[in-house]
């Protein structure tokens, strides 16, 4: 092998071990990329937007309940109620929202899901909206005492209660344990995607490591045997040429493999050849 051919060897390994390196970083990073973004774009994002969601699926609960207990107090009761649509307003539009999935955080299942949320809260207030009317109706009955009192107004409560109930549980179910659900999975998506993440970024160490004491032993091993194997045969090629300068022909001149050589070895070696033959025609004449 020429000199040129074994520095090509070696540097083209070094490259394909630097490549290598290059590659499998690469590779673990656009992995990790991937994985990040799930976890902070499409898990974080859709985390937050359901916890706001049940927090005010759980406020809407709460005030429903604020407006029974102001069964006889016909100003905190409007006030309630003005709340309550307030809430509901806000409600309708996070689902809105998150129908649309203008950030693409969310899948076809989930948006169904969604969808079947919206139904539960739809129900529900139309069903609080028509509760809502008689119980106001009947309790301005009782206020201007076509009713005998108190008594009235909190049985006319208990039977509005009564009457929400089936779209209560619907909503509980539907929209509130669903959303509660929905929050645990992607927390734990989230907590799965930390632990892949952690787990590339060490794998990358690990790697990176022992590429790196890879190319350090190939270095060396380059170092040791390609310098040598070049300066062996030339110094080998010297030693002939000095034995030769000093009359010993007996050490033939050889290349040592190396192309580069070859030329010079055949040429000192026809020399060397040409210079015994003559010594020994020149004793044969002087006997």
């Amino acid at each position: 092998m020429s000199i040129r051919n074994k520095l090509i060897l070696g540097f083209s390994v070094l490259l394909a071990f630097i490549v290598l390196q290059g590659a499998t970083s690469f590779f673990y990073g656009s992995r990790t990329y991937s994985l990040v973004d799930a976890a902070i774009n499409r898990n974080f994002v859709a985390s937050t937007e359901i916890s706001e969601l049940l927090a005010s699926a759980q406020q809407l609960r709460r005030q429903e309940k604020d407006y029974l207990i102001y069964a006889g107090d016909v100003e905190g009761r409007n006030n309630v109620l003005q709340d309550w649509n307030a809430t509901h307003a806000r409600l309708l539009a996070q689902l809105q929202a998150m129908i649309s999935n203008n950030r693409g955080v969310y899948s076809a299942a989930d948006s169904s899901e969604f969808n079947r949320w919206k139904a539960a809260l739809d129900e529900y207030h139309e069903q609080f909206a028509h509760v809502t009317e008689g119980f106001s109706y009947d309790v301005q009955m009782l206020d201007q005492g076509q009713g005998n009192g108190s008594a009235v107004t909190y049985n006319k409560a208990v039977h509005a209660n009564e009457e929400l109930r089936k779209t209560v549980d619907r909503f509980n179910t539907d929209l509130i344990e669903g959303a509660t659900r929905m929050a645990r999975a992607r927390a734990d998506e989230s907590a799965d995607a930390y632990r892949r993440i952690r787990g590339n970024f060490e794998m990358v160490d690990y790697l990176n490591a022992a590429l790196a004491l890879a190319g350090l032993i190939l270095a060396a091993a380059l170092l040791l045997t390609i310098p040598g194997s070049i300066t062996r045969p030339l110094q080998s090629l010297i030693e002939s040429a000095d034995k030769m300068s000093l009359g010993d022909l007996g050490k033939k001149f050889d290349a040592g493999g190396v192309r580069d050589f070859e030329k010079l070895a055949a040429s000192l070696e026809r020399m060397r050849v040409t210079m015994e033959a003559m010594i020994v025609r020149l004793k044969a004449r002087s006997r």
